[in-house]
Parts: structure tokens; C-alpha cells; sequence
């Protein structure tokens, strides 16, 4: 016989993974700590923003097929994160993960559209943003093409720097147009859809993606315990069912699912 699992129903306003997302957010964005600009962050966040304090890991890639050099430091650097934590990074830490939460709790007077997340459409839309505008793109063209269209630098930096700088405002053309226009996009659908970007477009995430079946931490679920009530899920930023794959390429590994005592952190084999 199962049992019926408890969740924490009085859990605070602002809990101990907002907390960590808001300081990472100023940790990333601090300035006065700008000399570790030349190593990459562990998320996504801009390097050209005026307050950033390390290189984008995306932004770097680029950098080196761009240039035609294998970067062994930075896959190195993704896989030690990988190994660890998975995509843990961005549940807890990622900036513009972190925008999309806060977006997704603003009321418009009318439902959010439930998108659900079917086995492998993450991987369908991701991968091909990935090899395409990441791999393809860079090495075709020597430029970083994913950060001329990336929505997280058009808000971190494209739009600080128009607003702070004349001469960077007069030099306004088309792409900056279109990449506002796809900043615009994002901001809609996040208050609509639970991370949209993190879902269906990050390329961080989807080198992420496959550690999290191995990582040191990983999820497992009680059969004994969950009764498949879906709390889980309403409660998954990314709206995948933590019961059936606890440890989906899609998880963030927010651990918002483990207020159900069903579900609980593993580390290690």
C-alpha cells in the first residue's frame, strides 16, 4: 500500500533558492570584482554588460572556434560543473533564469499557458540553437553569433549600453532592432510559459543536459512513497514530471520537487 506523500505547504515568500539566485545575480554583475573578467562564469551572463564580473562561458566558446582552437581549459570547465551538479547551475544561479522566474509570477488577469515538456522537445529545440548558432556558426563566420541574438546580453548590456553611451546609441542599425524584438519575445512568453529560453534555447544548458543522469548530485524517487499527485510538477519551473525521470536533461535541479518527501537529493552512486 502507498503512502501519500507530504509536502511543505507553508514554505516562505522568499525562499532559500531565490535568495541564492538574487546573490548570484549581484556577485555576477558586481563590477569591482571585473578582474576575473577573463575567466568564464559558471551561467549565463553577459560579458559586455558594464557590471559584469566574468566572461560568458557561451560568448567564450565562440571565441575559440571563432579562432579555430580547441578550448580544452573551458571544456574542461564544463564538464567539472557537469560532473557535479549537473544543470544545478541553473536552478540556483543563473541571472536570466532567475528574470524568467520573476516574470513568470507576474498576473495578467489570465491563465498561463501549461506548455508541457514531451520526451526529448527540449533536445529537438536546443540542440539545433546549439550546433547551429553556437559550433556552425561560429566557426563558418569567426564571430559569436549566438551573442549578437542572445536576449540575456540584449538586456544585460545592449540595452545599458544604449541607454548610457551616445556614441554606441548612434550607431543603432538593424540587428540591434532584432535583437530587441527578440528580448521582447522572451519577456512575453516568459510571463506566459516557465522559462521559455532555459527550456527550448540555452546552449549552456544543453551542455549541461546530459551530466545530470550522472552527476554527483542527482533526484530519486520513493515508488513507495508517491502516488503520481503531480504536486511535482506544478511546482518544476520547467514543467517536466519529476517522478517518471527525476533526472531529465531538462531538470535544473532547482529542488522545488522535494518539498514532496517522495523526492529526495542523492550524491553520488
Amino acid at each position: 500500500m502507498r503512502h501519500k506523500p507530504t509536502a511543505d505547504r507553508h514554505r516562505p515568500a522568499v525562499n532559500k533558492r531565490t535568495l541564492v539566485q538574487l546573490a548570484s545575480l549581484v556577485f555576477a554583475n558586481s563590477y569591482v570584482l571585473s578582474i576575473l573578467k577573463f575567466c568564464p562564469a559558471p551561467v549565463l551572463n553577459c560579458h559586455a554588460c558594464p557590471l559584469a564580473v566574468m566572461a560568458c562561458p557561451i560568448g567564450s566558446l565562440q571565441h575559440f572556434i571563432g579562432q579555430r582552437r580547441f578550448p580544452f581549459a573551458l571544456v574542461g570547465f564544463f564538464t567539472v560543473i557537469g560532473a557535479l551538479v549537473g544543470r544545478m547551475t541553473c536552478g540556483w544561479a543563473c541571472p536570466f533564469g532567475f528574470l524568467q522566474d520573476i516574470l513568470f509570477k507576474i498576473k495578467l488577469g489570465r491563465k498561463k499557458l501549461k506548455v508541457r515538456i514531451e520526451h526529448s522537445l527540449g533536445k529537438v529545440a536546443r540542440y539545433p540553437v546549439f550546433i547551429g548558432l553556437v559550433i556552425v556558426g561560429a566557426f563558418a563566420t569567426g564571430e559569436p553569433l549566438f551573442c549578437k541574438l542572445c536576449p540575456a546580453g540584449g538586456l544585460e548590456a545592449g540595452l545599458p549600453l544604449v541607454a548610457t553611451d551616445s556614441s554606441i546609441r548612434a550607431m543603432i542599425g538593424t540587428l540591434f532592432i532584432v535583437k530587441m524584438a527578440i528580448v521582447l519575445l522572451f519577456v512575453v512568453t516568459a510571463i506566459l510559459i516557465k522559462r521559455p529560453f532555459c527550456r527550448f534555447v540555452c546552449p549552456l544548458g544543453t551542455i549541461y543536459s546530459p551530466f545530470n543522469k550522472v552527476s554527483y548530485v542527482r533526484l530519486e524517487v520513493d515508488k513507495e512513497l508517491c502516488n503520481e499527485c503531480g504536486a511535482c510538477r506544478a511546482a518544476c519551473p520547467m514543467s517536466i514530471d519529476p517522478y517518471l525521470d527525476a533526472n531529465s536533461s531538462d531538470c535544473v535541479r532547482c529542488l522545488e520537487c522535494t518539498a514532496c518527501r517522495a523526492i529526495k537529493v542523492k550524491y553520488g552512486t
